[in-house]
This record gives C-alpha cells, sequence and structure tokens, in this order.
C-alpha cells in the first residue's frame, strides 16, 4: 500500500506505533456516536492488526490520516471490500477525531482515496455508508460526487436505517 498525499494530510499505512492514537480516536464516544458504540481497546488494536493484513497482501485496507504540518494523526479512512445488500462493493470509509471536524479533513482524505482507486487500480465504482442521520458524512460523500442508491435497516449499526451512495469510476475516465 503506497502512501497518498494531499495539500494537508498523508494517507500512509498503519504500523504499531499508531496504536495509542488509532485507540484513542475508536474509543472516543463523540467521534463514534454514529457507529454501535466506541471501541475497546482490544477492538482498537483488532482494527489495527486488520489493516495491517489487509494493507500488506492487496490493495485494500484502512489508513492512517495525519496532518502533514505536524505528523498529528487525526483520523482513519480507507477502501475495503464490504457485503452491503447482498452484493460485494468498494466501501469508502472515513473517521476523522471530533477536534478536527469542519476543516474539510474528510472530504480531502475522501477524494484522494476515490482518485487513487481509480487511476491506480481502475475500480469502476465506489460506495460509502452511513447512517440516516450522519449528515456531516452524507456532505462528504456528496463533495466528492457520490450520489444516494440505496436505503437499507443495516444490521450491523443497531437495524439503523442506513444511506448508500456511490460513484461510478468508469464514467469519469
Amino acid at each position: 500500500m503506497q502512501l497518498i498525499e494531499t495539500e494537508r494530510l498523508l494517507l500512509r499505512p498503519y504500523s504499531w506505533e499508531d496504536l495509542p492514537a488509532l485507540t484513542a480516536l475508536l474509543a472516543d464516544p463523540t467521534t463514534m456516536r454514529f457507529w454501535p458504540r466506541p471501541f475497546t481497546p482490544d477492538e482498537a488494536q483488532g482494527w489495527l492488526e486488520r489493516a495491517m493484513t489487509a494493507s500488506s497482501s492487496t490493495i485494500y485496507g484502512r489508513r492512517a490520516l495525519v496532518l502533514k504540518s505536524s505528523g498529528e494523526q487525526i483520523g482513519d479512512v480507507g477502501v475495503v471490500p464490504a457485503m452491503l445488500l447482498g452484493e460485494e462493493r468498494n466501501d469508502l470509509g472515513y473517521i476523522v477525531d471530533r477536534r478536527w471536524w469542519g476543516q474539510g479533513f474528510a472530504s480531502e482524505a475522501a477524494q484522494a482515496l476515490c482518485d487513487h482507486y481509480m487511476h491506480e487500480h481502475g475500480l469502476d465504482a465506489l460506495v460509502a455508508h452511513m447512517a440516516w442521520d450522519n449528515l456531516p458524512s452524507q456532505r462528504v460523500a456528496e463533495k466528492i460526487g457520490m450520489c444516494k442508491v440505496a436505503e437499507f435497516n443495516n444490521p450491523r449499526n443497531r437495524d439503523l436505517l442506513t444511506f448508500l451512495y456511490e460513484i461510478r469510476l468508469s464514467s469519469e475516465l
């Protein structure tokens, strides 16, 4: 997995040194309010292990979202295969620490991932799914050109109504 760089951010593969920052990110109840619940330290470690395994063997995986100016990890982003509505899809995800909300970091990272997977890997589509009331995440998806294509009750997230957004990358080539 290669490093992706934007004007303000580095999207880099994880290492074990990222565990404390990732644990704090995933344990924060405000940051994780649209998830079933904040993560325990063991669950954060499992997240990190899966991310490192995926990034070493496939094009997929989660990445540390890092500020170029300070080197501080401010989030987690990535593309992973996910079974959604009975179909395996390339699922774009982004989590930004609440202290950094409202500054465009999620949109900047999501656009960089979209461009990377379109140009470097030739994927024909990406999706993102979020709880119906996660308006900031919906705005990020729309800002990078995604359109809402479905609604479903998500058994992995308290059976909440979930919106599925998609961008067809081949139409942009």
